[in-house]
């Protein structure tokens, strides 16, 4: 019997342990969040005490000052004080004294008032009058001589406080007090600038202010223009210091100095420029945190203690079923001493390893599939929104989200295959789906993630990248732009592996974001965007030497750019993408365009002599399917397709007639003119007049570029009536006008030896050019 207990316990100790350790972290969870939270609820009832206390203070402060400034307004407005010259009128002295007297005995907050008229630089008072060199010369400032006194009291034309120091001088009561001087314009704000008012202000009137910090817990301080006016500091916070946070960082927050946390609460600049300042120990505040937590943390102890017996109890009732089922299942097999959950174990791997393969089976065969939807949807295989989402959900991923993005990462070491896009992206309510799989080429892992915010698909680049780094190695992880059309994949793979590919000069510190890689100046894109304008209309022709020329006129204006290799590739992928499009959709349905075009290719691609070979393979496979259609058109009754096709024969004949018209070839074919746009738009893809636009273009180019008739005889050869006419649809077509045209041309002839369409005129060089 004692041999079976011992046998036993581990299951019960184990148990017991387990329950004992969720309830000390729970405990410690607990109590860290309540100290966090009640900490911050103390921290903010202080920092709100003590705003309402700078409010109070501001408010007394502000108070006074109105009070002197109304005194030296009505000083000024008084007829009896007027200025005079005191050689001239000594008698005066005796009046103006009587009548600064009440100013003088109604300011309990000022110390001493003094008048300074300008005309004779004279100082004045309730008791006495002397010369302002005198005033100076009694009036011995701690901080400032008696020249630089005298400037700021001549000088002051507003509102300027002079910060509380030491005056040694026996005009003032006391010995050596320390004094805040105002100076203020005789009316101001009205125009008056006779003289000065100087109100000295002892600095224990500002102690009044702050009375109420008792028992020395905290600073109290009043800046003006960053300079401290009046403190009360019994604490040994430094002044300079307290000057230096509030300059990086004016509101309330907190700082360290001499290995202490300090709190500091601004009321922020208020009237005159003054700025209000509390400064506190954190220790006090955690002293009031520890005193509010006391009576909870007594509470939680307790709990703490039944949880861990009721622990105990649950440990040795969820033991008891265990070693039933233990003694059930057979020991047989067994090597050596076991416990009932080992014994467990091993009976249930031998009743699940008979469909052990099947599931084995079935897991590899999910990644597979989902590794295949990867890769068709960034090849943008899938001819509609609703045929990709359903193929996403026969692989378990819910695509039908707003925006998605294409995610590059590099491949670390300790990973033998991509991580499953939900262990690294750290969202259970699936507010982020996708898939991943690895580019063996590339060296990295390819991650397609869809969401409902642009935010969401940052937040799982950084995560993923965050996953990566193990063991100190970093993972270089880049990000496209965000999309929400899916047939825009082609594109977004571009943009990440062009930021992918800037990872030597961007780092790997963080997401490598597409944004960051410049595309191309606009005008560049933009030419390129009419030349595959051309391209696409030259197919849509079937004239295939038109095509060749538009492809080599691109491949040569490409090459006299100065783009990123991302910039190019896009181009190429927008150019096969329109010659695709154009052809119809059964065309890539009917085919697989892998055999030509290939976006994982085009990635690779490292010169624009690889982008022009896929290019010019596309586009002969795309003509020979045109011409095997045309072929199978033969003999079948004649439809509206064949009539556009007349009419385009007849508007290759005679585009160079001016007098040709729309009507006139409606009524030649018996058909409207509406009927003729219509049917000629859904055919070839531009109007009727656009066509003859095109024809008359390409004419004139083979003129410019092969002969040397002039502009005006070129647009008369082609067709129009006036060389303005001529001009503005050739420059409207090809981005540049005739004559530059000729010029381009001319210059690419003579750099190449050749015509300037000829492809076999480019150099080696030229050819192999790296992208």
């Amino acid at each position: 019997m004692h041999r079976q207990v011992d046998r036993r316990m581990p299951v019960f100790l184990r148990y017991a342990l387990s329950y004992t350790m969720v309830v000390l972290i729970l405990f410690g969870g607990i109590s860290v969040y309540l100290f966090s939270r009640t900490g911050q609820q103390v921290q903010e009832s202080i920092v709100d005490s003590q705003i309402n206390r700078l409010t109070r203070i501001a408010l007394q402060h502000e108070g006074n000052i109105s009070a002197m400034l109304n005194a030296a307004a009505e000083i000024a407005l008084n007829p009896y004080i007027e200025p005079f010259v005191y050689e001239r009128e000594p008698w005066r002295a005796y009046d103006l004294q009587r009548q600064l007297l009440p100013y003088t005995s109604t300011n309990a907050f000022c110390d001493q008032i003094y008048l300074y008229f300008a005309g004779d630089d004279r100082i004045y008072s309730s008791s006495s009058a002397m010369s302002l060199s005198m005033f100076t010369g009694l009036m011995v400032y701690e901080s400032m001589d008696a020249d630089e006194l005298a400037k700021q009291i001549r000088e002051t034309d507003r509102l300027t406080v002079l910060p509380a120091q030491r005056i040694v001088s026996d005009l003032v009561d006391g010995t050596e007090p320390r004094m805040v001087t105002f100076l203020m314009p005789l009316g101001a704000g009205i125009g008056n600038s006779d003289g000065c008012l100087i109100f000295l202000i002892k600095e224990s009137s500002y102690q009044g202010l702050f009375a109420d910090a008792i028992g020395g817990e905290l600073n109290t301080y009043i800046f003006e223009a960053g300079v401290p006016v009046a403190t009360l500091a019994p604490l040994p916070a430094e002044t300079d210091n307290v000057q230096a946070v509030l300059e990086r960082q004016p509101s309330s927050g907190t700082f360290r100095w001499n290995r202490e946390d300090w709190l500091y609460v601004s009321l922020g600049t208020r009237s005159w420029g003054f700025q209000y300042v509390t400064v506190l120990r954190m220790r006090d505040v955690y002293s009031a945190v520890y005193l509010n937590l006391k009576s909870m943390l007594l509470m939680l102890v307790v709990i703490t203690i039944l949880c861990l017996a009721l622990a105990f109890a649950m440990a040795r009732h969820q033991a008891k079923p265990i070693q039933v089922l233990s003694d059930m299942l057979p020991t047989a097999g067994m090597p050596g001493r076991h416990d009932e959950l080992q014994q467990i174990s091993t009976g249930i791997q031998q009743l699940t390893q008979h469909n052990h393969d099947l599931i084995s089976r079935l897991d590899r065969a999910l990644p597979m599939q989902r590794h295949d939807f990867v890769f068709q949807f960034v090849k943008g295989r899938f001819p509609s929104r609703e045929a990709a989402v359903s193929a996403a959900s026969a692989v378990d991923i819910d695509i039908d989200r707003q925006q998605y993005a294409v995610i590059l990462c590099s491949v670390p070491e300790s990973w033998d295959h991509p991580l499953e896009l939900g262990q690294m992206v750290e969202h259970g309510d699936n507010q982020v789906t996708g898939a991943g799989v690895e580019l063996m080429a590339l060296k990295a892992i390819l991650y397609l993630v869809f969401a409902d915010s642009e935010a969401l698909l940052i937040m799982a680049a950084e995560q993923i990248r965050r996953a990566g780094q193990t063991d100190g190695e970093r993972c270089i992880t880049a990000i496209s732009a965000v999309h929400a059309q899916f047939e825009e994949a082609p594109g977004a793979y571009l943009e990440a592996a062009a930021a992918y590919d800037n990872r030597f000069a961007m780092g790997g510190q963080q997401v490598l974001r597409y944004s960051a890689v410049s595309a191309g100046p606009d005008d560049i894109l933009e030419k390129a965007q009419k030349l595959t304008t051309a391209i696409s209309q030259a197919l849509i022709l079937g004239n295939r030497d038109m095509l060749m020329d538009r492809i080599t006129e691109l491949l040569s204006f490409l090459k006299n750019t100065d783009m990123s290799p991302f910039a190019f590739r896009m181009i190429y992928n927008d150019v096969i993408h329109t010659l695709t499009r154009a052809q119809g959709a059964e065309w890539t349905q009917d085919r697989d365009t892998g055999e030509f075009y290939d976006i994982f290719t085009l990635a690779s691609c490292q010169s624009i002599d690889d982008l022009d070979a896929l290019l010019r393979r596309l586009c002969t496979a795309l003509l020979a399917q045109s011409e095997k259609a045309a072929e199978m058109s033969d003999g079948v009754s004649e439809s509206p397709a064949d009539v556009i096709s007349q009419v385009t024969e007849y508007m290759e004949l005679h585009f160079n007639d001016p007098e040709i018209s729309m009507a006139a070839i409606a009524e030649s074919f018996d058909l409207s003119t509406t009927r003729l746009s219509l049917s000629f738009k859904e055919r070839v893809g531009m109007t009727p007049l656009e066509y003859l636009t095109l024809l008359r273009t390409e004419e004139a180019k083979r003129l410019l570029s092969g002969t040397n008739m002039t502009i005006r005889d070129i647009g008369t050869q082609v067709g129009y009536y006036d060389s303005g006419s001529f001009i503005r649809r050739f420059k409207q077509l090809t981005g540049m006008t005739p004559l530059q045209y000729r010029h381009n041309s001319t210059e690419s002839a003579g750099e190449n030896g050749q015509s300037p369409v000829s492809c076999a005129g480019l150099s080696k060089e030229q050819v192999t050019q790296p992208v």
